[in-house]
């Protein structure tokens, strides 16, 4: 389309400029909203982890740098929804529509001896006036979202710095549950027979048995005797 407006070629192309930006910018966000994820993993491995029986001298700077991580993290999350939503962009008509508004200009202007002059005349006003308001738009947008990628980007940085330390001091200072060895403890609800005891246990009550016999034939045999010497 050839426009009367010597600037209508930038115009177009700064429209289209800021269309691919919106979608570069887009493309960009996955990466932060992936590190977002390992770094809230990371932070909940040890907070799940954590041995509050224990203190040394790296349990308070643990302590100290974990809050300080989270704090950066909540901030990191923060800037992230503001590069990502509450943007909006404003686009070219449709076809159809600017389709029809040149059709009503040409039956506007159809009475008129320059009327096909001034149609055209209107019709690159119109499409200039979008490409002016759109690209401007979008350009406050997309100059918007950047500004808050690099505010997230920065502060994932501190993020990973905090998270990094204080890892140190948990995986040094022993902080670890899994690391830690403690005792276990074994109840015993029922005595336990063990086989020499009962072998022995055994004898015992045979040779207790036994005696009793022995002592009836010894009576046995002094009655006996009686007899003989009545």
């Amino acid at each position: 389309m050839e426009s009367q407006n010597p600037l209508y070629d930038l115009y177009e192309k700064l429209y289209f400029h800021e269309i691919d930006v919106r979608e570069k910018l887009s493309g960009r966000l996955q990466i932060p909203l992936v590190i977002i994820l390992s770094m809230a993993g990371l932070l909940a491995f040890m907070l799940q982890n954590y041995e509050k029986t224990i203190w040394n001298t790296l349990s308070l700077p643990f302590i100290l740098l974990l809050i300080a991580g989270s704090v950066a993290l909540v901030v990191s999350i923060y800037y992230f929804i503001l590069s990502w939503y509450g943007h909006t962009y404003s686009f070219l008509p449709s076809a159809q529509e600017t389709e029809s508004y040149q059709k009503l200009l040409n039956e506007t202007y159809a009475p008129y001896e320059d009327g096909e002059a001034l149609s055209k005349k209107y019709l690159d006003d119109y499409v200039c006036k979008y490409l002016i308001t759109c690209s401007s738009i979008n350009t406050q947008s997309n100059d918007k979202r950047s500004f808050y990628l690099h505010r997230t980007n920065a502060s994932l940085i501190i993020v990973a710095l905090l998270l990094l330390l204080s890892f140190l001091c948990f995986y040094f200072g022993d902080l670890d549950k899994g690391r830690q060895i403690k005792a276990i403890k074994v109840n015993i609800e029922n005595p336990v027979s063990v086989r020499g005891d009962f072998i022995d246990q055994k004898y015992v009550n045979k040779s207790a048995m036994a005696i009793p016999k022995a002592e009836t034939l010894k009576d046995k045999g002094q009655n006996k005797t009686e007899g003989y010497s009545k």
